[in-house]
């Protein structure tokens, strides 16, 4: 299984979700490698302040142009692969998105963010008219429940034309302090609210992409 983290807009929690994603499938007892398709190389000072705290994560490496090309080999004794991509369009989003089972953007309720999901879809679209079987949704990240665009963000965010996941995940410090020991959220505050909804965000995406949901 591979999952691609997209979008043409930074900020977005794009890395985020791929550290997090990788380590709670991690913590279930896969076998994951979290690839850094982002030239700012996020997951990679993530995975390096992990070693530093000698935290386990998921293997991580860097690809660039060459992912597509690459990739194949690379997943071939791995269970999921999780694929950070830059907030622009580039050759390797293409091709991390042409090789993807599940491309996954995450949006912010904000005016900024929610008017470029449209290019990032048009651009899942594009790639779906060639590539037969990739799924894409959006996930609601960031979200602040007691403010009006929060709350009116979800009725916004359908209109770009993707599933929009059930699960939202809000503005949460945990996630800063887990990336800054180089843990996930999950293994840094298992019982937090953070925590929770990340877990509820893989078995969303386990049930959407047809994986066994892991105990």
């Amino acid at each position: 299984m591979i999952i691609t983290l997209a979008g043409q807009k930074g900020g977005t929690g794009k890395s985020t979700l791929a550290c997090n994603l990788s380590v709670e499938w991690m913590r279930r007892g896969r076998r994951v490698l979290l690839v850094d398709a982002d030239p700012q190389g996020t997951a990679l000072t993530w995975a390096s302040v992990a070693a530093e705290s000698v935290s386990p994560v998921p293997t991580v490496i860097a690809l660039g142009d060459n992912l597509r090309q690459a990739l194949p080999e690379l997943t071939q004794n791995v269970d999921i692969t999780v694929i950070d991509t830059a907030g622009r369009l580039s050759k390797r989003l293409a091709g991390a998105l042409l090789v993807a089972d599940l491309a996954l953007l995450p949006c912010r309720p904000n005016p900024s963010d929610i008017w470029a999901l449209a290019e990032s879809v048009e651009t899942v679209r594009n790639i779906q008219s060639v590539r037969e079987g990739l799924q894409a949704a959006i996930v609601l990240n960031g979200k602040e429940a007691r403010t009006a665009l929060s709350r009116s963000a979800r009725e916004s965010i359908a209109s770009a034309g993707l599933p929009v996941l059930a699960t939202d995940l809000a503005q949460r410090v945990a996630f800063a302090e887990a990336a800054a020991v180089g843990k996930g959220v999950t293994t840094y505050a298992p019982k937090s609210p953070a925590a929770a909804e990340l877990r509820a965000l893989a078995d969303e995406i386990e049930a959407l992409t047809g994986m066994e949901v892991a105990a």
